[in-house]
């Protein structure tokens, strides 16, 4: 009992800590909530009509959510790009509560930052047992320059999947029960309410994740291991595929799919890793001279995040693991990102069925991040710890 509630008291203060550095760096959003939004350019005009319009026909016709306001008379209109259901549902109070778009918006996007921080915390500590290198880990990647770049973007947003599906993973590789292979499914599945690209992400890291830990910890022949990874793949496909379907069936019906040449100009080049959408970075514009998207991770995630890929490395043991798998990750991200011309792109545009409705490789880049962001803690926590 005297656990659970230093759980919760912990809970309680990570969230409060989180939610007010979010309302400092994002200041006066806060103040605003009602007035002031990305309407400056198309995008962030569609994610804040987006978001209402979801908050809104949840409630009062839900079957018809997928029939937005939009290019009538043709139906299944919203699924013409995210759906953002996940983000919706979210705004569902302060919608109905206000029946401001703008107010419903921008709570989902505060909201964001926070879980995406809550998240990445709560990961870290589960692997490096720091609190103080998860909160600078979480710092790092909830508050990247990726996520601020990306500000009219709503879907973009919804990082806090990749580390809450991680975390479940991790405690399926240590307990590899049925039950903790259903709370792995459904929190990938929740990934799929709130980004179809981060839900592709999360898919192809955890299934890395899944073969990585069979090979460091030999557990091809672990039935219990494979039971509970077959168990949240059957769950994360069971509560996933109704959220595509109508794709699959838009797709059916008009034949649209993107080509692998597509993907070209939306792909990172070098440039993109030293592009930064903050102030503080604003010199790093000036040398690269042009780039196409901002991915630059952070000094601290870069600089700690390659230290702690050297000290898991000499740690042994579970920090071990931590720097092979999350280094992999980072360095197959990199890869992905560069599209088409890196290779690894094109493997995933054939092997996988659904990256035919991708267009940008680039996203990729915040998997980088993400994996810096976790290895930059194994080095902060060893700093810290001497």
């Amino acid at each position: 009992m005297r656990s659970s509630r230093r759980g919760w008291r912990e809970l309680a203060f990570v969230l409060l800590g989180f939610g007010a550095l979010t309302v400092f760096l994002t200041w006066p959003l806060a103040l605003h909530l009602g007035t002031i939004g990305r309407a400056d350019n198309g995008d962030g005009r569609l994610s804040i009509w987006n978001v209402a319009w979801v908050a809104r026909t949840l409630v009062v016709d839900p079957l018809h959510v997928f029939d937005a306001n939009i290019f009538h008379p043709h139906r299944w209109t919203l699924a013409y790009s995210e759906s953002n259901l996940g983000a919706g549902i979210l705004a569902i109070p302060v919608y109905w509560a206000t029946g401001n778009p703008y107010a419903a918006h921008n709570v989902v996007f505060l909201l964001s930052v926070v879980l995406s921080a809550t998240g990445t915390y709560y990961l870290v500590r589960y692997l490096v047992g720091d609190r103080r290198s998860a909160a600078v880990a979480a710092v790092c990647f909830a508050f990247c320059p990726y996520v601020f770049a990306h500000t009219p973007h709503i879907q973009l947003l919804m990082t806090a999947g990749l580390p809450f599906s991680m975390l479940a993973f991790h405690r399926v590789a240590d307990t590899p029960t049925p039950r903790r292979g259903t709370a792995l499914g459904l929190t990938m599945a929740a990934q799929a309410l709130f980004c179809g690209y981060y839900a592709v992400f999360v898919t192809l890291m955890v299934g890395f994740a899944v073969l990585v830990v069979a090979a460091v910890r030999h557990r091809w022949t672990d039935v219990r291991y494979w039971v509970a990874v077959s168990v949240a793949a059957g769950v994360a496909l069971g509560f996933s595929l109704p959220l595509f379907a109508p794709y699959l069936d838009l797709q059916r019906a008009t034949g649209f799919n993107r080509p692998l040449d597509a993907a070209r100009s939306w792909s990172a080049d070098w440039r993109a890793y030293f592009a930064s959408s903050s102030s503080a970075h604003a010199w790093l514009l000036r040398v690269i001279g042009t780039w196409n998207e901002v991915l630059f991770p952070g000094f601290v995630a870069l600089v700690f995040g390659v230290a702690g890929l050297a000290a898991g490395w000499v740690a042994r043991g579970r920090l071990r693991e931590v720097s092979i798998l999350y280094g992999a990750l980072a360095a197959l991200a990199l890869w992905a990102s560069f599209g088409p011309a890196g290779g690894l792109y094109g493997v995933l545009y054939a092997a996988v069925p659904v990256f035919n409705r991708l267009h940008a490789p680039s996203r990729f880049g915040v998997g980088v991040t993400f994996a810096l962001s976790v290895l930059a803690a194994v080095a902060m926590s060893a700093l810290l710890r001497n």
